[in-house]
């Protein structure tokens, strides 16, 4: 908990995170709202797509960040 998180456009996570979503988000809705009964399970596979990518690219951000901390001390 010594970290804090920046919620803000500046902080690298939150720009993906929101890059990630918001499409993800669009073309879900579109699936849902036009593709009608027959792809129901297409939001569902689209959210747990998009979540998995997104804690994929934050757990190699971060241990990237903690190899460049380490090699500069």
């Amino acid at each position: 908990m010594s970290e804090r998180f920046e919620l803000s456009f500046k902080n690298k996570e939150v720009r993906i995170s929101f890059y990630i979503a918001v499409p993800t988000f669009i073309i879900s809705s579109l699936f849902l709202f036009i593709g009608g009964p027959t792809y129901n399970y297409v939001p569902l596979v689209l959210l747990v797509i998009a979540w998995v990518t997104s804690y994929i690219w934050r757990f190699l951000y971060r241990r990237k960040q903690k190899k460049e901390v380490k090699n500069s001390s």
